[in-house]
């Protein structure tokens, strides 16, 4: 049995023994180890832990019962250095590498899970949890004992500094009395011991160091990592940064050492990014090594060196290359075994897998088997290196070594080397042998001793019974092995404790521990080895010392071989400190030396002598001279080294060259400059405020459908598309969108990710040819990594201002992006809205790849930019006041900006909120009454600059300057610095437009332009630097622009016009802006260009008018001069533009010979204008006024009108369709008939008869050949369209048939009845197909699909249903969002569907998803027809409110309104080239539109709010209109402009009345019972009335503004306090409803009127209630001077009234009257008398507000030269004068 171990007493002589200790109290059966007083069971060895079942079915059968007998006691566990041994332990030392000791030496079972290493690490490091036995005080002074086995081991001197630790180590054999061995273990360093008396010295290591590490110096953080080596040194510091610290105790110095404060601050520098490069750069090599076609040392030597600093998969990526490449290489590459077994040890915990080293070992088992020996040194490389990997197998507890595959062959190839006539062969196979036998393989202990009972046995029937587990066959069995095992398996001392293994699962089946019980070759000399190896790797010299000089082993010549080996690796390790490594040569004499305590085998000395021969070849001077020096003195006993050179080196040298690092370095190159770049844009991203924009995929959409910008922009990423378009107004937020969009996606890149590539597509000269590589130029890309990019590498493009580099071309298209061999991109680019006409889409989408004709819609997204929310408004304001001192807080913002008129509407646009933030405080200085304070975008931009140059002024004064600048600086200053500064930007932008046509990008290079015009701008004239320094310039090296757009057009806007007064409020002048004009006008900027196209810069000057009259005159001088002179014709023609826009009318003014070609003049008001003989040449007049305007010999060529003429009927028309061929319209009439007309001269061509009632619907077929008709006779017809003759009357309807259609591939038609059927029918014979079934009600319309598979059909239900056509089987049926429906359309790709709706909705949805894309109200009435464009991108609808819209189907913009017919609208319909639209009308006419001037500039008000009443203010001056959506519009009467808009509700304004003074008004809501007064200056209301409970009808103020009269449904009257809303009197009597009310002159009686028939009259003096009837009437005077009959007589009419009138009111003591329509128009004339004669009137426009449209009647065009003949057409149409 085992016998602890304690501490005994201290001895009186250092060296003798100390008495038997006291029995310990620990368990028996195991070894035990004690630290201060408490125990510790330690099973170093022979633990046996419960293991795994073997996986072949054979090797473990079950039991059923029985098991429960089976009492097994514990397990008998070996001494883990000193095994029992069954013969005298000399004999066992005296025996070499393949004695016979082998094979009947004793070796203990495998380690438990901590493993040997691990256990010794622990005690060695003094682990608190390994306690000492003895009390405190005996531990102070009490030597430590070691319980050896018969060879005792030798004592040493007490050392009272020591940690007393105890290591008990027992021997199955031994009694319980057995003494102990003292073994000193120093608390801090060992102290010498006397050499003299045989003992090896314990001091030659004299401390425990720092584990030895490769540094070389560091890199600076940027800079380039040349070398291998310092890369690995890099990536160790930055691993053993994020590592915690393990914890060690105050003697333990061998952990591994920590960062010194030199590493410490290179690791600080090195921030994530970097980190990522190091680590990116490690896995290059790796993927360079495997690439290398040939494994050459250079390269394995060098990729060896990052094994320890991979990542788990880069690790064992390397490994695996490693291994195949070592399998095939012919002959042996050293260097490649080598680097393979190196890399394997290197290996961090998990990285290894069973499987790697099963390989390898067999693969070095095969490799050494083939090997001669004797030839070369090769098979002592491959023992080596096999012998290194199993050291790995057995730490890492290998499990998958199978014996018959692996295992036995090895130890028979070992075993066969063990008997090698070469020593060192011998010994290192000797080693192996033993590292294979701890190495585990796939038997469990009970098949180990089966295994030997077989083959020591007669036959395999001796053991059956063991196997069968019969109770009484297993006693038997057990008998029998106990004979057979006799003197073999001496470990184990009776037959029962072989079955001590065996354990029950589960499932009742026997299992087997791990632990092998192979123990006739298991040697514990390899196990100090294995420890003595560890102490080194750990620095832990001091301790490898004392357990050389004392292991019980150390006599084994195999253990003395090992130790020689380890220590001369240490000597020529360059890695050790010089002074290491000179002891280590020291201790190598003192084995060669060793006394009685370690008796050298002859075979060591030997050894030792060709270590020093080998040590005595290194450079290092020191230590070959003491090498060479030692080997001299013992030489001299006559004993001679092993002939030969062998290696003693553990690693392979250190490379002296990075062949692999300079391969990879252009690819290095580029990701350390897409690092450097990162880095850069990152610091150049300054925006100190930024608000998330939010976003719309069209401008109709509500609020409800916003959503984030970048949600919708990290979806584009994320996604399949290629193209995202983004839009938005000048000032939007574009360009600080994308710039944010790069920060945030530079932020996040990771090495090899996709690439965020910020483009300023002006600063580009051929974006369109190669986008990406002229831009990586600017940033130094050189061409070799720009094509390395292309190939390998994801970028996304963001493209900012494609408006402002005046690009018309796909760039996605002719850059080749995402094509074979070309970028691989995502293409972001964003654009202002106005500069894209209605056919944009075509620029952005991409092609299909294989199909160059066909656009991919899915590859495309798009959003548009919306303008700010009032929250979005407030946190930019909140954001925006912390950035400098101000004496304004949050409020103060946000009250001016509310208080302000028209203010909080034009900040919406984030550019202009920066401009105003900067102005208001300068704005608002001095005003009390904000609420009559008006700002336009021009004055903002002038408060704006002065702040800006002022800033930069003082800036500026106080920097310390060079003297030539601070001269230059006292220059501008004293003549004015802002002045100057104005002016340089002024030039600058004329140059800039022409110079460069407005391209607003720079490019200057002092050496290359300093002898052009760009150098009096950015020469280095100190006076020029200074005004560029300090002007809205933004520079990206050489390149110049403004810092946006809009500030661009500001400054040469103000080269035509600036600021107004001496001491404006908003800036002071500082240029007269507004030259006089010269008589030829040749050197004004508006005669320089055309501004037409210039929006921006019209829109300032257009301000400037309304700021000042002075600029006004100035412009209509220049068209007055352009009558006489032709060079005034550019000018003129600006001139008039801006004056348009600026809402200037020019109704009766005298234009005759003005030459304005190529004037945008629509929506201009000209009614009754002079304009005889001018020229006229391109001008656009759509939409405009031109109602009796005289047009005569005036040059017209050109001219765009944005219609057609209509088509004239006799009765009303209900359906229209082109032909596909676009030659012919074909109508439907109410009466039934069918009207052809050729499109070439419209002229009526066929007509078709046959219906005997209204034709709802007509269709033609693909091939224009046939026309299909649906008619309320319950019949569809089929023509043939070049006979005339009915081909089918498709019969079967048993309702009116309301909706038809053909199919597109010409086979099948669709109809629809009032019912709720849809019928199939066959062309070719007239074969009624299916009946489609399932609407609950009429159906309205339906259509095909384009891909010919389904129809849709959708109606009153709000359902819309698809069916199969093929099948007649129903398909997906969505539910509409908004109710009925009334129309559909597929477009013509198929990818959507437009529905109109019965409130005036149109949707569209997402035909692959079923989910609406977008939704928009788009008329104020039912939806009666949709109709696609040719090519998907516009979509018309129709109405019952008489107006025809034209819509962008990509973002449902409003491009334009067609006002003309006077009546609802059934049909609309794109003629096949999409340049034309025809509708149909109840008007009985057929109305032609021309699409094809869509989005030419004209402001296109979407939405009218339709009007309900309109009154007067009693002075005349302000115009009130009430309103559907329930606000009171206020006009300036004069002017027409708007003023404040009083929202009153939700509901329409039914009436409202005006106070006499002007200041309030009362408004009712319709079906609303309460009557709200407000305050006409604040908005704001100011009292409530309520009380009656019907429907008010009527209100009115009495004339000296005490009362208000209400009237109701309820029949009464009521009388209000008009300034308290106290009600002082109900007066009732009518009875039925009060519908008007009237306060006398002088307010003393009220006048109602009642549907009762009666008005009454109520006195309110009196209160008395009477009934009389007042009238008023004209008439004639008699000869006789008496009075005769009146009648009543037309002065004038007017015919120009597009919309149904709602209300009409005279304005006060003049002819001056209004016109309120239901459409939202307003119109103010005024009667003139045209003659002498009273009877000779007319009618002039004042002004108009509302949808523009073409008002032309009584207009006259005789003698008009150039107009087209529609253009004669449409204006003999339109008015009765005669065109030439």
């Amino acid at each position: 049995m085992f016998v602890a171990a304690t501490m005994s007493s201290p001895s009186p002589q250092g060296n003798s023994p100390s008495p038997p200790p006291a029995p310990s109290s620990a368990p028996l059966g195991h070894p035990e180890i004690t630290v201060d007083g408490q125990h510790l069971l330690s099973q170093l060895e022979n633990t046996a832990t419960l293991g795994r079942v073997s996986s072949r079915t054979n090797d473990v059968p079950t039991i059923a019962q029985g098991l429960a007998t089976i009492q097994p006691g514990p397990a008998n566990l070996l001494n883990p250095l000193g095994h029992h041994i069954t013969r005298d332990v000399d004999t066992d030392v005296d025996h070499g590498p393949g004695g016979a000791s082998d094979a009947r030496s004793v070796s203990s079972g495998r380690s438990s899970k901590f493993g040997f290493r691990k256990r010794l690490s622990r005690l060695s490091k003094g682990d608190p949890k390994v306690k000492e036995t003895v009390p405190a005080l005996a531990a102070s002074s009490a030597p430590i004992s070691l319980v050896g086995t018969e060879g005792c081991i030798q004592s040493v001197a007490p050392d009272r500094n020591a940690v007393s630790v105890s290591l008990g180590l027992h021997s199955p054999v031994q009694s319980a009395g057995m003494l102990s061995t003292p073994l000193a273990v120093p608390a801090t360093q060992p102290q010498p011991s006397p050499a003299g008396n045989g003992t090896l010295r314990v001091d030659i290591f004299p401390e425990n160091v720092i584990n030895p590490i490769y540094k070389t110096d560091l890199p600076k953080p940027h800079a380039r990592v040349d070398k291998t080596p310092q890369l690995v040194y890099c990536c160790s510091l930055l691993s053993k940064a994020q590592e915690p610290l393990p914890p060690t105790s105050d003697s333990d110095v061998s952990q591994n050492s920590p960062l010194d404060d030199k590493e410490k601050e290179w690791v600080q520098l090195i921030g994530p990014v970097l980190q990522d490069r190091y680590r990116w750069l490690v896995e290059q090599l790796v993927r360079a090594f495997a690439e290398h076609p040939l494994k050459a040392s250079d390269v394995v030597t060098e990729i060896v060196l990052v094994g320890p600093v991979l990542d788990r998969d880069t690790y064992r990526s390397l490994l695996s290359c490693f291994i195949s490449n070592f399998e095939q290489a012919t002959p042996l590459d050293v260097t490649l075994l080598q680097g393979l077994v190196q890399l394997v040890e290197c290996a961090s915990s998990g990285y290894l897998v069973d499987d790697d080293l099963v390989r390898i070992t067999t693969v070095l088992s095969k490799e050494l088997s083939i090997t001669h020996i004797g030839t070369n040194d090769h098979p002592l490389h491959l023992t080596l290196s096999l012998a290194r990997v199993l050291d790995v197998m057995v730490t890492g507890e290998v499990k998958d070594l199978n014996r018959d595959r692996d295992h036995r062959p090895m130890l028979q190839l070992l075993d066969g080397l063990k008997n090698n006539n070469n020593v060192i062969q011998r010994y290192e196979a000797t080693y192996a042998y033993q590292a294979l036998q701890y190495a585990p393989d796939n038997e469990t202990p009970l098949q180990v001793l089966w295994r030997y009972a077989k083959v020591t046995a007669a036959g395999a029937g001796a053991v059956s019974s063991v196997f069968k587990l019969d109770p009484e066959g297993l006693l038997k069995g057990i008998e029998r092995l106990q004979e057979i095992g006799t003197g073999v398996v001496g470990a184990v001392s009776t037959g029962i404790e072989v079955v001590e293994a065996l354990r029950v699962g589960a499932d009742g089946v026997v299992r087997a521990t791990e632990s092998k019980f192979d123990f006739m070759k298991k040697r514990s000399w390899y196990l100090a080895l294995q420890g003595t190896a560890l102490f080194i790797h750990q620095g832990r010299l001091s301790d490898f010392n004392l357990v050389v000089s004392q292991a019980p082993c150390r006599h084994n010549p195999n253990f003395q071989w090992g130790v020689c080996r380890q220590i001369g690796e240490i000597v020529v390790d360059p890695l050790w400190d010089i002074l290491i490594r000179q002891q280590a040569v020291d201790f190598l004499g003192e084995l060669y030396r060793g006394g009685s305590d370690w008796k050298p085998h002859v075979d060591v000395k030997r050894w030792i002598l060709t270590i020093l021969i080998q040590i005595s070849g290194t450079s290092d001077v020191s230590i070959k001279d003491r090498a060479g020096a030692l080997l001299l003195d013992l030489k001299k006993g006559g004993i001679v080294e092993y002939p030969g050179s062998f290696s003693l080196s553990r690693r392979l040298p250190l490379p002296t060259a990075s062949p692999l690092l300079a391969q990879v370095q252009e690819i290095i190159k580029v990701e350390y400059d897409l690092h450097v770049l990162r880095l850069m844009r990152i610091a150049d991203y300054k925006q100190a405020v930024y608000i998330d924009p939010i976003a719309k995929l069209n401008l109709q959409d509500t609020d409800d459908n916003l959503f984030p910008l970048m949600d919708k922009v990290r979806d584009f990423i994320a996604s399949s598309s290629q193209v995202m378009l983004v839009l938005g107004d000048s000032g939007a937020g574009k360009s600080t969108f994308n710039r944010h969009l790069e920060h945030e996606l530079w932020q996040e890149y990771k090495a090899g990710g996709r690439i965020p590539l910020f483009v300023n597509l002006p600063s580009l000269e051929r974006p369109e040819k190669d986008l990406v590589g002229e831009q990586l130029r600017t940033y130094n890309f050189l061409e070799d990594q720009i094509r390395e990019l292309k190939l390998h590498r994801q970028l996304i493009l963001i493209c900012d201002g494609y408006d402002e580099s005046q690009l018309t071309s796909n760039l996605h298209t002719t850059n080749l992006f995402n094509r074979s061999g070309q970028w691989d991109v995502k293409l972001l680019i964003t654009c202002r809205t106005q500069y894209l006409g209605p056919d944009y889409r075509g620029r952005f989408e991409p092609k299909a790849v294989d199909q160059y004709v066909n656009v991919a819609n899915d590859l495309f997204q798009q959003a548009v930019i919306a303008a700010f929310s009032r929250e979005q408004i407030e946190d930019y304001v909140e954001r925006y006041v912390p950035l400098e001192p101000r004496t304004w807080v949050k409020k103060d913002y946000m009250d001016k900006l509310e208080a302000i008129p028209n203010l909080m509407d034009l900040v919406r646009n984030p550019f202009l909120l920066t401009l105003s933030l900067e102005a208001l405080p300068t704005v608002v200085q001095g005003k009390i009454d904000l609420s009559r304070l008006r700002v336009t975008r021009a004055e903002l931009y002038d408060t704006f600059v002065r702040h800006w140059m002022g800033v930069n002024k003082r800036r500026l004064q106080d920097q310390k300057l060079s003297e030539s600048r601070q001269i230059a600086l006292d220059i501008l200053c004293a003549d004015g610095f802002e002045r100057h500064g104005i002016l340089y930007q002024m030039d600058l932008a004329t140059s800039i437009f022409q110079k460069q046509d407005g391209r607003p990008v720079v490019d200057y290079s002092h050496m290359r332009d300093r002898k052009t015009w760009k150098a009096q701008f950015f020469g280095l004239d100190p006076e020029r630097a200074l005004l560029r320094d300090s002007s809205l310039l933004s520079r990206a090296g050489n390149q110049y622009r403004f810092v946006h757009r809009s500030v661009l057009e500001y400054f040469f806007s103000r080269t035509i016009s600036g600021p107004v007064k001496e001491h404006d409020e908003f800036y002071p002048p500082v240029h007269s802006g507004t030259p006089a004009p010269s008589p030829t006008l040749s050197t004004h900027p508006l005669s320089q260009r055309n501004l037409v196209v210039e929006l921006s810069i019209i829109q300032f000057l257009a301000e400037r008018v309304q700021l000042d009259s002075g600029f006004k005159d100035e412009l209509l001088a220049i068209i007055e001069l352009s009558k006489t002179d032709g060079q005034a014709a550019q000018a003129a023609a600006n001139a008039i533009t801006i004056l348009v826009k600026a809402g200037v009318r020019f109704n009766g003014v005298d234009l005759r010979s003005i030459r304005v070609p190529g004037a945008d003049i629509s929506g201009g008001e000209f009614d009754s204008a002079q304009l005889q003989e001018a020229d006229l040449t391109g001008v656009n007049l759509t939409k405009s006024w031109i109602r009796q305007a005289d047009f005569m010999r005036a040059q017209m060529k050109g001219v765009q009108f944005g219609e057609l003429p209509y088509l004239k009927e006799n009765e009303s028309v209900l359906s229209c369709a082109y032909s596909p061929d676009g030659t012919s319209l074909a109508i439907g009439h109410y009466l039934g008939g069918i009207n052809i007309y050729d499109t070439s001269i419209w002229t009526l061509a066929r007509t078709f008869q046959g219906h005997q009632s209204r034709v709802n619907s007509i269709a033609y077929s693909p091939t224009g050949h046939q026309l299909l008709s649906g008619s309320y006779d319950k019949t569809v017809r089929l023509w043939d369209c070049e006979s005339g003759s009915c081909i089918f009357v498709l019969e079967g309807h048993i309702k009116e048939v309301l909706t038809v259609a053909f199919s597109p591939s010409g086979k099948q038609v669709a109809s629809a009845e009032e019912g709720k059927t849809v019928r199939l029918w066959d062309v070719q014979t007239g074969a009624n197909l299916f009946n489609l079934t399932g609407h609950s009600a009429l159906i309205r319309s339906i259509s095909y699909s384009p891909d010919r598979h389904m129809v849709v059909s959708v109606g009153v239900d709000g359902v819309i249903r698809f069916f199969d056509i093929q099948t007649g089987q129903p398909g997906e049926v969505w539910e509409s969002q908004c109710g009925e429906v009334k129309s559909v359309a597929f477009s013509p790709d198929g990818l959507e569907i437009a529905v109109g709706h019965g409130n005036g909705e149109l949707l569209l949805y997402d035909t692959t998803t079923g989910k609406p894309t977008r939704n928009w109200k788009a008329h104020g009435n039912v939806i009666t027809g949709v109709s696609f464009s040719p090519n998907s991108q516009w979509i018309a609808t129709c109405s019952w409110d008489s107006t025809v819209k034209v819509w962008s189907a990509a973002n449902g913009s409003l491009l334009s309104v067609f006002v003309g017919h006077s009546s609802d609208i059934f049909q609309v319909a794109f003629s096949p080239n999409g340049l034309q639209l025809a509708s149909c009308s109840f008007d009985c006419t057929i109305r032609l539109w021309d699409v094809s001037s869509l989005g030419t500039g004209m402001d296109v008000e979407g939405g009218s709010d339709p009007l309900t009443s309109a009154f007067f203010s009693p002075d005349g001056r302000v115009l009130f209109c009430g309103t559907k959506s329930g606000a009171v519009r206020q006009f300036d009467a004069g002017s027409g402009e708007s003023g404040l808009a009083i929202v009153c509700g939700d509901r329409p304004v039914k009436c409202i009345a005006v106070s006499p003074d002007g200041l309030r008004i009362a408004s009712v809501g319709k079906y609303g019972g309460v009557v709200t007064v407000w305050n006409t200056g604040t908005g704001q209301a100011d009292i409530v009335l309520r009380g009656h409970t019907y429907e008010v009808n009527a209100v009115a103020f009495s004339a000296d503004n005490r009362w208000i009269a209400t009237g109701s449904d309820d029949m009464r009257v009521r009388l209000w306090d008009a300034r308290s809303g106290i009600l002082d009197r109900v007066l009732e009597g009518h009875t039925h409803f009060v519908v008007c009310l009237v306060f006398s002159p002088n307010s003393h009686r009220i006048l109602s009127g009642s549907q009762d028939g009666t008005i009454r009259a109520w006195d309110l003096d009196s209160r008395l209630l009477r009934s009389v009837w007042l009238w008023n009437f004209a008439s004639y005077n008699t000869a006789e001077g008496g009075e005769g009959r009146g009648e009543w007589r037309c002065l004038v009419r007017i015919r120009d009234i597009f919309g149904d009138v709602k209300s009409m009111a005279w304005k006060p003591d003049t002819l001056e009257f209004s016109i309120g329509c239901a459409n939202g128009s307003l119109q103010v004339w005024k009667l003139v008398e045209t003659s002498s004669s009273s009877d000779a009137w007319s009618a002039q426009l004042v002004w108009s507000a509302g949808n523009p449209v073409l008002a032309a009647s009584d207009a006259i065009f005789a003698g008009a030269v150039g107009l087209s003949s529609a253009n004669q057409q449409l204006l003999t149409q339109r008015c009765k004068g005669t065109a030439a």
